[in-house]
């Protein structure tokens, strides 16, 4: 994918057909309003994009306050400029509009939305203890909302802990998020995406890898329309992950060149440098160290190109030097590997982010290894080890067992001495897991004559089907035209005996094509 540097420009305001300069109207007061319902609208449906264009042309609104009445609803458009801020991953922008309001001491009106915005801001900004003060309350009265204010709420949190290694906590709080999306039609599609997606990330972890697919299947032209950036950073790298672990490499590189593009059209640099560091770590473990390092120039040019404001900070931009120090890992790593990553992993302590720790530690151990410090990468494995059993971690070890597979054996074998102690069946599981999980195939081999009729290219476009990409998406992935794609649905639809893409991938999973 041709990666080139965006500069951060605000969407193009919305097309409301009444809508012209402020200066222009006769009653702008009026139009106001109109655009005010209609951003609370996108609002009550979670459409993101919506909300971002509806608040941009809201922006330029404001910078004309003077042409209002004097009682311009100032902590309204406040408001919904922090929720616009937020779908474009401008938590500084979004913070400041919340302490706008709250500085006025006139927006209890707004209060709840306002708590979610700044929940959402000291999350990213992983300031945890006022995050934590912010407590839901009293249970959501059943009114629209309410519940949707719930549902971000709990939504966000299952997220966070998620991220802090609390699996269990994370499941029952995305869980509660969804049995509200069920009371609510109109918001239940962009609702639901993150906790599902989130649900989706904790049976990744665990090994469930089909439960996985199940929950994310058709849902990336959702979380694309909806303009939610945390449902992608999850949702594209994850589906890359599933693919990958089922040994469907292609794939994954084109789930995550269509992050990237997602990431690219939408501005959002945390969703580009993600994919493109997960495509280094990708490569690397296909032994292309080549493409790897091809891919790491790219986001390298990328990141450089940015400006300071939407620049990644912080635990963001780590990826990059995470990135990096895999590639000196693969090519043969020294002393400074190791301190970089033991730097690396001492402010992923001070960040709080536990997930992030594991995944070093785990990189540290490798490289120790290499170097020749044996006993100090066996403890460090055994570190990680402890925490990933404790947590419920699976995948997160066995994605990167090419690299620590070795120490790890020395690890089994020691058991036997009793050195392991608990962790004895855990590392066991871990060495005997296959490499590539596959699907169950108990009809395999009753319509070997159907599998086989099914061409390569056909079998990357149903699977591309199955993960919900429109015609025009899957060609724009495999540079062919939206009509060829068509023709080859007309065959995928022929071989399956299906009418349309629902009953095709239907039939695709019974047979275990994908």
């Amino acid at each position: 994918m041709n990666l080139f540097p965006v500069a951060h420009s605000a969407t193009a305001p919305v097309s409301l057909g009444w809508l012209k300069d402020w200066h222009d109207l006769d009653d702008p007061d009026g139009a106001l309003r109109t655009l005010l319902d209609t951003a609370w609208h996108a609002v009550s449906t979670m459409n993101g994009t919506e909300v971002l264009s509806v608040t941009t042309t809201l922006r330029h609104a404001f910078l004309q306050k003077d042409r209002f009445r004097l009682d311009f609803p100032g902590d309204e458009v406040d408001t919904l400029l922090a929720m616009g801020s937020l779908c474009q991953d401008d938590i500084d922008e979004a913070m400041f509009r919340v302490q706008s309001v709250m500085e006025r001491g006139t927006g209890a009106r707004y209060k709840s939305i306002l708590d979610v915005v700044r929940k959402f801001c000291l999350w990213r900004s992983r300031d945890f203890m006022p995050f934590y003060e912010l407590s839901r309350g009293k249970a959501p009265r059943d009114h629209a909302m309410s519940l949707l204010t719930a549902i971000a709420n709990l939504s966000i949190e299952a997220a966070a802990e998620a991220e802090q290694l609390r699996f269990k906590l994370a499941e029952r709080l995305a869980t509660d998020a969804l049995l509200l999306c069920n009371k609510i039609t109109t918001a239940n599609a962009y609702a639901s995406l993150l906790p599902t997606s989130v649900l989706a990330q904790l049976h990744y972890e665990a090994g469930a890898i089909d439960e996985a697919d199940t929950l994310l299947r058709g849902r990336l032209t959702a979380i694309e329309e909806s303009g939610a950036i945390e449902s992608a950073l999850i949702a594209y790298i994850l589906s890359a992950k599933i693919a990958a672990a089922r040994g469907s490499q292609n794939i994954a590189l084109l789930l995550l060149h269509r992050g990237e593009e997602v990431g690219i059209q939408r501005h959002w640099p945390r969703l580009v440098l993600r994919c493109k560091t997960e495509e280094v770590a990708l490569r690397i473990h296909e032994e292309r160290v080549d493409l790897a390092e091809a891919a790491l120039q790219q986001v390298n040019a990328f990141f450089n190109a940015l400006d300071a404001k939407t620049r990644p900070r912080d635990v963001d931009a780590w990826l990059l030097q995470i990135a990096q120090l895999r590639l000196q890992i693969a090519n043969g790593p020294g002393i400074s590997t190791a301190r970089a990553l033991d730097d690396l992993r001492s402010a992923a302590l001070d960040h709080n982010h536990p997930t992030l720790v594991v995944k070093l530690t785990i990189l540290l151990s490798s490289a120790l290894y290499s170097i020749g410090q044996i006993a100090r990468a066996h403890e460090e494995l055994r570190a990680a080890l402890h925490q990933g059993a404790n947590a419920g971690l699976f995948r997160s070890f066995l994605d990167d067992m090419p690299l620590i597979e070795t120490p790890l054996k020395q690890l089994w074998r020691s058991s036997e001495a009793g050195r392991l102690g608990h962790l004895g069946p855990y590392v066991g599981r871990l060495l005997t897991a296959p490499e590539v999980h596959l699907p169950a195939r108990k009809k395999f081999r009753t319509n070997h004559r159907l599998v086989e009729s099914l061409s390569t290219r056909e079998a990357i476009i149903l699977r591309l089907m199955s993960l919900g990409l429109s015609n025009k998406s899957i060609a724009r992935e495999l540079q062919i035209t939206p009509e060829t794609v068509k023709s080859h649905a007309k065959h995928i639809f022929i071989k399956l005996s299906s009418k349309n893409r629902a009953e095709a991938v239907s039939r695709a999973t019974e047979l275990g094509l994908i």
